[in-house]
């Protein structure tokens, strides 16, 4: 019997190198990080143009607008061209402007790629480390690798599967990860109300009632973490 999360039947990939998503159009990787960040995921669209014919719902590639507790991201393009949203300003980015794109925490963004770019797009993902990940274990905590293989599978099991993806399931992998959805409006109101969405509808209703969890084995195998030679 397959495992499920709610509907959705959960596929193996936590042994894989390189993790694909919609049929291909998207691969992921990590590798180890520099020191000072947590993370290093390198993703490439193949065939941006490809993502046309996916209707806009359907587009789970684009993450939602958020933003980060603690932790800086980085973005290095490598090939192609991508658009960053910041505080609802829209900046298209190619490789061969100046690198890298730096998002401060607490800023609200996301960032798609170019759909409109006819050739391969190769980007570079990092993160400044959590204050809460020990100091033995820098990739413990923040948006790492766990959390981007559960979240990027998961959403591509919904996909091939038809369901849609489960809020309180969401809410919990983005808040284990010291990560909230973004609302308009002032941030001094919508940053601690996304804050405590998270927490209540993630935390409480997906882990406490419904049976949810932050990573699952099929996903994500902690033997095949991207700490070597730390």
């Amino acid at each position: 019997m397959s495992a499920r999360i709610g509907s959705v039947r959960r596929t193996n990939t936590a042994q894989l190198e390189t993790v694909k998503q919609y049929g291909g159009i998207r691969s992921t990787k990590w590798v180890r990080p520099a020191d000072g960040r947590s993370v290093l995921e390198i993703q490439t669209t193949h065939t941006p143009m490809a993502l046309q014919k996916i209707p806009v719902g359907l587009n789970y590639l684009t993450p939602p607008p958020h933003w980060h507790w603690y932790q800086d991201e980085y973005f290095h393009i490598r090939e192609g061209r991508y658009i960053f949203t910041l505080e609802g300003k829209d900046t298209t980015i190619s490789a061969s402007d100046p690198q890298p794109v730096h998002i401060p925490a607490r800023a609200r963004h996301t960032f798609r790629v170019d759909e409109t770019h006819p050739g391969p797009c190769t980007i570079e993902i990092s993160t400044g480390i959590s204050p809460r990940s020990p100091k033995d274990d820098p990739e413990a905590e923040g948006p790492n690798e766990r959390f981007f293989r559960n979240i990027y599978q998961y959403l591509d099991d919904c996909y091939h599967q038809g369901a849609a993806p489960s809020l309180p399931q969401l809410l919990l992998l983005l808040h284990s990860a010291e990560v909230s959805m973004a609302f308009p409006g002032p941030a001094v109101i919508v940053l601690p109300l996304s804050w405590l969405l998270g927490l209540v509808v993630g935390v409480w209703v997906g882990q406490y009632l419904l049976g949810y969890r932050a990573s699952y084995p099929e996903y994500y195998d902690a033997t095949r973490e991207s700490k070597k030679g730390r």
